[in-house]
């Protein structure tokens, strides 16, 4: 088993075109990483706790704004918008008592909101600069976190 601090419990894929996630229904037994990039993989993964905790949970959902966007293929911007915040009110329906999900969730279609005058392709590369940054922005918190309590 590795050493869980250098376990990522969620990851956008190589390929940008799926997320990766720790399922924690194996641990502590088995350390197995799952590719999910369909709307109910993503749901099931949340509902049935394969990913556990709000960062992560959060980060999930960004990842999956961003990953369920970029699959839709059109280039009007009215129909983008209307399945993007289609999409969200689904993966949101997973776990609707999660906060943090919901927190991702608006904070991606903020940014969908914020560009929706713009060309799609444009769009879907700010979902990923958000996406990225909500990961980021939780791996600081956990470090900052992790120093003030040694």
């Amino acid at each position: 088993m590795e050493n869980a601090l250098n376990l990522d419990t969620v990851k956008l894929a190589e390929n940008k075109k799926e997320i990766v996630i720790l399922d924690q229904t194996l641990l502590p037994n088995q350390c197995k990483y799952l590719n999910i990039s369909t709307a109910g993989d993503i749901w099931e993964a949340i509902y049935s706790l394969r990913v556990r905790g709000a960062p992560a949970i959060g980060v999930t959902g960004a990842y999956a704004y961003y990953v369920l966007a970029n699959q839709i293929e059109t280039e009007d911007k009215d129909e983008f918008v209307k399945e993007c915040t289609k999409m969200m009110e689904y993966i949101n329906s997973s776990t609707p008592t999660a906060v943090k999900l919901t927190w991702a969730l608006n904070r991606m279609q903020g940014v969908l909101e914020a560009h929706a005058g713009e060309d799609v392709s444009k769009i879907k590369g700010y979902l990923k600069a958000e996406a990225v940054e909500i990961w980021q922005e939780d791996i600081r918190v956990c470090k900052k976190i992790g120093r003030a309590h040694v």
